[in-house]
């Protein structure tokens, strides 16, 4: 079984989208043949979207110690971690031990290639050549 085959539904329809979607928790919740939200539940859709290589936000949704009270109709944004610039960003908001934050945000709105890393220049190629 392939990661994809783990959530099929929501990581084709977050690449179908470009690469971030919203999903809410009762269509999340179904995907994974549950009937109820829980605190378990939680927890396996927030595992089943990194084992398919997916991010989400706001990560306290999935969190059944912080969202106490969850509801079909919580969204939540997921995102395909391809190591694109959508993905670094949000990653190094998300997760700021595991990049370098300063680089990875110094990129967002700016059209001046002297501040991009070489791999980030090849990354904005290959968003380019890709689009």
């Amino acid at each position: 079984m392939s990661d994809m085959d783990t959530a099929p539904g929501i990581a084709a329809r977050c690449r179908a989208d470009g690469g971030l979607t919203q999903a809410t928790l009762g269509e999340l919740r179904d995907e994974l043949g549950y009937r109820k939200l829980g605190r378990w539940v939680l927890a396996e859709i927030a595992e089943t979207l990194r084992a398919t290589g997916l991010g989400f936000f706001p990560p306290e949704r999935l969190v059944a110690e912080l969202n106490t009270e969850p509801r079909q109709w919580q969204t939540v944004w997921i995102y395909v971690r391809d190591g694109g610039p959508r993905a670094r960003v949000i990653d190094a908001v998300l997760q700021p031990d595991d990049c370098d934050v300063r680089a990875e945000l110094d990129v967002i709105g700016t059209n001046n290639p002297a501040v991009l890393t070489p791999q980030q220049r090849l990354d904005r190629i290959r968003d380019i050549v890709n689009a």
